[in-house]
């Protein structure tokens, strides 16, 4: 079970759980959604961490689990630059290139998270839904046609395509333009960026706290 708040633009905070939440968007009326992907729709942490390992190794550097652990929910740029900044020095074009070709090469690891995509599912007879997410295009799309979720979404809205990372609001808010709706739109979330980033473009959110 998982265990969530919802976030609404009205600064209210309500507890609630996966055993629950399907009842509590239908009484809100919420009739759009955007989930972000890596930690909420799906298990991808050990996969990043060893396309981020090979990417790193192959310039002679070693990542160390926990530094990174503490870092997920970051964009790739992002990690790769304080990487840089606190260790040695890397390329980070071709990390960057060399992660995304590790992680796809892998992406058959991937799993879905069960409690969420039971929500997918019966979202997909309410509404329009779109993946915004901090990770690249191909990464995304590995992901969710590994785990069967790829034929719920309308849209992808990524990181390549141009726009900031969380915890600037610019994903969600394309996603919603592309959804057609900037009312009634629900966000599913997982990480602290990710959050600020659906508060910031004024969307209420579910914040997943635990999996258990």
């Amino acid at each position: 079970m998982i265990t969530a708040l919802l976030h609404t633009d009205g600064d209210e905070v309500l507890e609630i759980t996966s055993d629950t939440w399907r009842n509590v968007i239908s009484q809100r009326g919420y009739r759009a959604f955007i989930f972000d992907c890596d930690g909420t729709l799906v298990e991808s942490s050990e996969v990043h961490f060893q396309s981020f390992s090979q990417a790193i190794s192959e310039q002679g550097q070693a990542l160390d689990r926990d530094w990174y652990l503490e870092r997920t929910g970051l964009d790739r740029v992002s990690l790769f630059k304080e990487f840089s900044a606190v260790m040695q020095p890397l390329d980070i074009e071709l990390a960057c290139k060399r992660s995304i070709e590790a992680f796809v090469a892998i992406s058959d690891k991937v799993v879905a998270i069960q409690d969420t995509k039971s929500l997918v599912e019966a979202l997909s007879k309410v509404g329009p839904m779109a993946v915004g997410t901090n990770a690249e295009r191909p990464v995304a799309e590995a992901s969710l046609q590994a785990t069967g979720l790829r034929e719920y979404f309308d849209h992808i809205v990524a990181i390549s395509d141009g726009l900031p990372p969380k915890p600037a609001p610019d994903i969600f808010l394309r996603a919603a333009n592309l959804l057609l709706s900037d009312h009634g739109v629900l966000v599913i979330e997982d990480s602290v960026q990710g959050v600020a980033a659906a508060k910031a473009g004024g969307f209420d959110v579910i914040q997943l706290l635990s999996v258990g």
